[in-house]
């Protein structure tokens, strides 16, 4: 099975040539020997700094890092199929596609490092990342990128759309982007002269440019006000999920709130399902599909169903964190669980990285 060892020493390269820091200032990893418990069990840990992806001998030898917010933070922010290719979203970094043909990290320090990266979508001109800036920019007059292009065969990263092709103001932001139904919904922040206003878009499709023109058509677009773009976003009732879901995750109390964030192969974003209750919900990341379904707690609780089928559902815990550390997205490559993990202080985010942990056969 493929480890992200070999390509982690590359990408820390890559990432320090965009950064335009010397080599020797980053902490390059080593090989584990042989005789290695990390060699042995095939798991592997991950640190995310600020200009690269560095390998860990064990999770008490990843460096302390200062709070940030996580909208500034090295930080997995989203996780997508690309094109057949798991892919995770890395704010200020880029696109890290661990594990396959084609791996690498796929970086644009003139996008990344200067916007938050947000999340991955799948609109008509292909899959886009939505990035924006956000509060400490204000002031900023720099029109608001909207959407970058991603190609995953280059790993090259274009402009889609800007604030201004939305009908928006220039400077504005986008600072939540989803699909619901047949309709995009947006919200934009505009920070101007110290006064911050809002503007919501619904409309069934990103638009097309006239090419004598260079305008956009934004017939097919509405505004919408505070309470009807929240009643429209709203996360879905858990009745509402899909069955796969419900079922893998059937032994947990019917009283227990969960939260959802549910990716599929073909949806343009993922959909949240939340069940209530008392308390506040366990934060849930899931993947469904025909051929098999999974679901990852913040705690690191990991059900898993290989082919769907009626069979007793099967889970594994993931390593203990530390109080104060929760995993988060993931992708399945192969038979191993690649997974998000970070420190979380309120709306901070410290230690970042990933996990490399292979799945027991026992699972499937």
């Amino acid at each position: 099975m493929r480890r992200l060892l070999p390509f982690i020493l590359a990408l820390t390269v890559i990432a320090t040539g965009c950064s335009r820091k010397p080599a020797e200032s980053l902490a390059v990893p080593t090989p584990e020997p042989e005789s290695s418990p990390q060699k042995q069990t095939g798991t592997s840990w991950y640190w995310f700094s600020d200009t690269g992806i560095h390998w860990a001998a064990s999770p008490s030898e990843i460096p302390g890092k200062a709070f940030t917010p996580w909208t500034e933070a090295v930080r997995v922010a989203d996780a997508a199929i690309v094109e057949g290719i798991p892919s995770l979203l890395i704010n200020r970094l880029g696109v890290l596609s661990p594990g396959t043909s084609g791996t690498g990290l796929h970086t644009d320090p003139d996008r990344f490092a200067s916007h938050t990266a947000a999340g991955f979508y799948r609109t008509e001109a292909g899959t886009a990342v939505r990035l924006y800036r956000n509060s400490i920019f204000a002031g900023d007059t720099k029109s608001g990128i909207a959407l970058a292009g991603y190609d995953p065969v280059s790993g090259s990263f274009t402009d889609l759309y800007f604030a201004a092709d939305l009908g928006v103001p220039a400077q504005a932001q986008c600072v939540s982007l989803d699909r619901v139904g047949s309709m995009w919904y947006a919200a934009f922040k505009n920070d101007k002269a110290g006064k911050v206003e809002f503007s919501y878009l619904e409309f069934p499709a990103f638009p097309a440019r006239n090419r004598e023109t260079g305008a956009y058509d934004l017939s097919d677009f509405r505004n919408l006000d505070t309470t009807g773009y929240q009643e429209s976003v709203a996360p879905f009732a858990w009745s509402s999920a899909p069955e796969q879901l419900r079922s893998l995750l059937s032994a947990i109390p019917d009283d227990t709130p969960i939260s959802v964030r549910v990716h599929t192969r073909s949806a343009r974003s993922p959909q949240t399902y939340v069940r209530e209750g008392p308390g506040e919900p366990l934060a849930c990341r899931a993947w469904v599909s025909d051929e098999a379904t999974s679901a990852l707690f913040a705690d690191g609780t990991f059900y898993f169903r290989a082919d769907n089928s009626t069979e007793t559902v099967k889970s594994i815990r993931l390593p203990a964190l530390t109080r104060g550390y929760v995993y988060g997205e993931y992708v399945i490559v192969g038979k191993k669980l690649v997974t998000a993990w970070e420190e979380q202080r309120f709306y901070e985010t410290g230690r970042a990285g990933l996990l490399e942990i292979p799945l027991p056969d026992a699972l499937y």
